[in-house]
């Protein structure tokens, strides 16, 4: 059995400068995940790729990053279409992203062969994929999750199926919003989940700039932020990075808040880096990207889900 299984997107995408595209570099939720998780835990890859003829290289392109902490990657070329590929531009030292290329990567469904694991990462990516990885999982001790916005609307009955079997949730406010209508308290809409969600036991909510909260079936609340301000070079797969680095770390038995924390320290460090320097630099945190963990209960104190539940009893 594996310990770790991630399943997401590797791409090939481009540097511009002007009007000219000047370099191309290895990207994608799989890249980001997959190298964070093998710091902690042995880690196998299944991920997608493009059918463009620069993604023929792209395996060479992952084998010279070998170290001691490079993932196995299984890649699958998609038979039709393109994957999810993005340009950035680099504005006054940070890297912007500037465009996103969806293709049509969002209709691809392969077939992936049976698989057990400790823990499958759903990584971020098109959830019709997604479910093809998790119905060859035959087994597996944790379900996790991260998927975008964008897929909510377009792939709304997937991702209901997918949500039925996780047991951990990523995700911005905005996408967890999406999940669930009319539900304004972020209490309201975090209880409305784990009652719709009966296996779902934790629920990430992810926010670039502020660190982040989890909230956990049994009414626990921890709130993640950076003690001092980030010297912010790319955001862009800071999420990826977090995800990862949690799934490795549940996999080897780390406590909830010890998790929470080094994730949280791993997305904040990977943020000054571009690229696959995000995961490569990730052994020496920084110490001025400590996390501050804040702890309270978002449920009310006799249990029941109410709408203005006092969060800090």
């Amino acid at each position: 059995m594996e310990k770790v299984v991630i399943a997401a997107a590797s791409n090939i995408d481009h540097i511009e400068k002007g009007m000219k595209v000047s370099k191309q570099f290895l990207n994608g939720a799989s890249i980001y995940s997959g190298f964070a998780s093998s710091l902690y835990s042995p880690t196998r890859v299944i991920t997608c790729v493009g059918d463009e003829p620069e993604n023929d290289g792209i395996l060479n392109w992952v084998k010279s990053y070998r170290n001691d902490n490079v993932p196995i990657f299984d890649f699958i070329k998609v038979e039709k279409g393109k994957s999810f590929k993005q340009t950035f531009k680099e504005i006054d030292g940070k890297f912007v992203v500037t465009n996103k290329d969806y293709g049509n990567y969002n209709d691809w469904s392969p077939k992936i062969p049976d698989f057990e694991a400790e823990t499958l990462l759903l990584g971020t990516g098109n959830p019709v994929f997604q479910k093809s990885v998790l119905d060859a999982c035959i087994h597996a001790k944790h379900i996790l999750l991260d998927s975008k916005g964008i897929h909510f609307k377009m792939r709304a009955e997937k991702i209901d199926a997918l949500l039925k079997r996780v047991d951990t949730f990523f995700g911005t406010i905005e996408e967890i919003q999406q999940l669930l209508e009319n539900c304004s308290l972020p209490s309201t809409i975090t209880s409305s989940l784990f009652n719709r969600y009966p296996n779902l036991q934790v629920i990430i909510e992810k926010n670039d700039k502020k660190g982040g909260r989890v909230f956990t079936q049994d009414g626990s609340l921890y709130q993640y932020q950076p003690v001092s301000q980030v010297e912010e070079v790319c955001e862009d797969g800071a999420g990826d990075v977090f995800a990862g680095t949690y799934a490795a770390l549940i996999t080897q038995g780390f406590p909830l808040k010890e998790v929470i924390q080094k994730s949280a320290e791993a997305a904040a460090e990977s943020v000054k880096h571009f690229g696959i320097y995000k995961v490569k630099k990730l052994l020496t945190i920084s110490p001025e990207i400590k996390i501050r963990i804040e702890e309270s209960r978002w449920k009310s104190r006799d249990g029941r889900d109410e709408k203005g539940a006092n969060r800090s009893d």
